[in-house]
């Protein structure tokens, strides 16, 4: 397991927000259980597709639950756990197997090359940030899908999701939903090689 910074902008929603609340030695008990859900769902989802994936990076990791999750389900491959909370990057790294990475950098300057990562995945964290800026980054560093959760109670900003996907060519979009948990579920798979330039920059 590594840790190391990438490139921060301490002034953007995500860097303004992703502290704010709950302290790295409460994370896991108070969120544990709701987080384990949307994981199922968005394998279920998945489906086979999520055993190919060899590279995973989950932007706004928090204490690295899904990395656990990831293990539990014998996820081999490569987990790249990126947030901007050292104290929650800390706790992460106490359950940090070899095949984690854990860097410390902001959502919207994502410190990865482009096509670099099978999933990109931003669970219940999509509402902290410029929604457009960080769908642009998702998009260069993912070579395959997509997975960006919304909490249920924030659906006024399911709209602008949508919209920033749709901007870009040869991404298929779908939604996913089930009643019992907390989030929506914004899948977008690339249908081409390279999805670069998206419609009115």
């Amino acid at each position: 397991m590594a840790s190391r910074k990438g490139r921060c902008n301490q002034k953007t929603r995500f860097g303004e927000y992703l502290t704010y609340d709950v302290p790295a030695e409460g994370y896991d008990e108070l969120y544990g259980k709701e987080q384990y859900e949307k994981y199922e769902l968005v394998s279920m989802a998945l489906r086979d597709r999520f055993r190919k994936f060899r590279v995973i990076a989950d932007v706004g990791c928090a204490t690295g639950l899904f990395g656990e999750y990831l293990k539990s389900i014998d996820f081999d491959g490569l987990y790249i756990g990126i947030d901007l909370s050292e104290e929650r990057l800390k706790a992460a790294k106490h359950k940090a197997h070899a095949s984690w990475i854990l860097i410390q950098a902001d959502a919207e300057h994502l410190p990865l090359r482009r096509n670099s990562v099978d999933l990109v995945a931003c669970i219940t964290v999509i509402h902290l940030l410029d929604i457009r800026n960080a769908m642009k980054e998702f998009v260069r560093v993912s070579r395959d899908a997509i997975v960006v959760t919304l909490l249920k109670k924030r659906l006024d900003l399911e709209y602008e999701i949508l919209k920033n996907l749709n901007r870009f060519p040869g991404l298929s979009v779908k939604r996913v939903t089930m009643p019992k948990v907390k989030d929506e579920i914004f899948i977008a798979y690339k249908t081409i090689p390279e999805v670069i330039q998206p419609h009115n920059q």
